[in-house]
Parts: C-alpha cells; sequence; structure tokens
C-alpha cells in the first residue's frame, strides 16, 4: 500500500471533485460508475459506499483490482487500487450510513481499498508521470 498525500485527499474530499471507480467482469470487460462516496478514512485507506452497486460488488467479488480517476478543473489523479474488505458495520458504516443518508440513499456496506499506485492525469506537461 502506498500513502496518498495530502494533495490527492484534499482532492477526493473535495464535494465538486468529479469521481469514478472503473472495475473489471470476470471476462475482462469493463465497468465504470460515478462514485460520489469516495472518501479516504483516517488509516488513510480509500473507503466506498455501497449503494446501487450491482454489477460493480459482482466484479469486485471476483477481482479486487480497480482504478479511481478523480478530477477537479485542469487537475486529475488516477489511483490504481485494491479491494481489501467490505465491513457491514461499524465506525467507518456508520459514517458513511449518515452521508449516504443526506442523498436518501441507503448503504448496503462499505468497500475499503489501498492504493497501490497514484499517477498524474492532469491536463499539463507532468500529465502521464507516476506520482506515488
Amino acid at each position: 500500500m502506498v500513502q496518498l498525500t495530502e494533495p490527492i485527499v484534499r482532492m477526493i474530499k473535495h464535494p465538486d471533485t468529479n469521481k469514478v471507480l472503473a472495475t473489471a467482469s470476470p471476462d475482462g470487460r469493463p465497468h465504470m460508475i460515478v462514485c460520489g462516496s469516495l472518501d479516504v478514512s483516517e488509516s488513510g485507506k480509500i473507503v466506498v459506499g455501497e449503494a446501487y452497486m450491482y454489477r460493480t460488488v459482482k466484479n469486485l467479488e471476483t477481482n479486487p483490482e480497480v482504478e479511481f480517476l478523480v478530477w477537479k478543473g485542469n487537475s486529475a489523479y488516477s489511483i490504481k487500487a485494491r479491494a481489501v474488505s467490505r465491513e457491514t458495520s461499524g465506525p467507518e458504516f456508520d459514517r458513511m450510513s449518515r452521508f449516504l443518508d443526506r442523498m436518501n440513499m441507503a448503504t448496503v456496506a462499505v468497500w475499503e481499498f489501498e492504493a497501490l499506485e497514484v499517477w498524474d492525469e492532469s491536463a499539463s506537461s507532468t500529465s502521464g508521470d507516476r506520482v506515488i
């Protein structure tokens, strides 16, 4: 696992950041969703609230490797990660439930991911550079 830097964490946590989660089906077909519940936990792991993630969950059950794309303005990061747990109770679940309740969504579970590497995808001369 790599430790996300403060600018990356700040971007993930910002409400105006665009957030996408990509998974792959067992036969390798890509699947992407808008991921408004994307956040970073106190422990530095990436967390996602499971709500209406039917195909995504099926993909995660067979292939835990994912990629997140986050961007705001011209700044963007691609985060390659691995699902490490799925929680249906506890403090992180309660926190995510409060967040998703405000959007009239029920939290089924909270997925936790460890970041493996981060790439700069900004519209700049550093695009394509590995950050972490």
